[in-house]
């Protein structure tokens, strides 16, 4: 028989805690905390499958535990709770907390159950694998010396430029100044992590990653931004799943780090490919643009061959 998923709800406040522990208790073993500190001592001597947090507490705030769940329990589903749109809180639930899924307060009933119910059965099947260090991943037999490439989306030239003079002396690095471009070098290179400006050619950029990622999920995505726009940023979390976001201007450290990471993820998918699942994308409210979608699958379809061939 299957055991109960384990979940932990963080909140600060007791009354939000009773709630949800009343919400999922038939379905689920249920842990509750009301600090970061407690949540840290149950993740200690608990195997907690899905964590979700509240992010405004005081001494921890909610990403800043998720992070720290992140380092301790690597297997651990991380959802992050907020009441409001801060993007500082936002940007760290990916970058620090590498977060599942961000959900707003007050929550629609319906909707959290089925984020939680997704988290939990992709916490279960993954568990063994996620919590095995990365440092254990080796690339496929077969795999080209050079690795994956670099694919930078963005309309501006000099900072095309600038992104490939910082990392090209470790990545072979394609630049694509439209979508038309991009897919044609998908079609045509081993590409493992794209690095997209917000907009592209006046078009949403968020679309055609939210589309890459669920026809190939094992690709990792940075999203370049100058724009502090929370809703959009949640967007992406929720239902792109983008690995970092980066802020323009480029800083030169951070953007090395950034990608060096984000190609280390991309090869853990790679070695294990039911780890993608922990990076499911949500469904949308809006309608898929299927001249899009239909575009990034023939090009897909090419780098799918490769990759077929490298593994055999």
């Amino acid at each position: 028989m299957e055991s109960k998923a384990r979940l932990l709800f963080v909140d600060d406040e007791e009354r939000v805690v009773n709630l949800l522990r009343m919400m999922f208790r038939n379905d689920y073993e249920v842990f509750t905390a009301t600090s970061g500190r407690q949540a840290l001592e149950i993740i200690a001597s608990q195997a907690i499958d899905v964590i979700v947090s509240d992010q405004r507490m005081p001494e921890m705030v909610g990403i800043e535990l998720l992070s720290q769940v992140r380092k301790r329990s690597p297997a651990t589903m991380r959802i992050l709770l907020t009441g409001y749109s801060d993007l500082a809180a936002i940007v760290g639930s990916i970058n620090d907390g590498e977060v599942f899924r961000f959900v707003n307060k007050p929550w629609d009933q319906q909707e959290i159950k089925a984020i939680i119910a997704e988290a939990a059965q992709i916490a279960q099947a993954t568990g063994v694998e996620a919590a095995t260090p990365m440092e254990a991943d080796t690339a496929p037999a077969g795999m080209p010396v050079e690795g994956p490439e670099l694919l930078v989306i963005d309309d501006s030239v000099v900072d095309r430029q600038a992104m490939a003079q910082i990392v090209g002396a470790d990545y072979k690095v394609h630049g694509a100044s439209s979508f038309t471009e991009a897919l044609k070098i998908l079609e045509q290179r081993d590409v493992g992590v794209i690095v997209a400006e917000a907009r592209v050619g006046g078009n949403d950029t968020r679309e055609l990653l939210r589309i890459l990622k669920r026809h190939y999920p094992a690709i990792t995505t940075i999203m370049m931004t100058q724009l502090a726009d929370a809703d959009v940023v949640i967007k992406l979390i929720n239902e792109a799943q983008i690995y970092r976001v980066a802020t323009k201007p480029i800083r030169s450290g951070v953007f090395q780090i950034v990608v060096a990471a984000a190609m280390k993820q991309h090869m853990r998918y790679r070695s294990r490919p039911s780890l993608v699942k922990r990076n499911a994308v949500a469904a949308s409210a809006e309608p898929e643009n299927a001249s899009l979608a239909a575009s990034v699958v023939r090009s897909l379809a090419g780098l799918r061959d490769r990759m077929a061939r490298l593994v055999r």
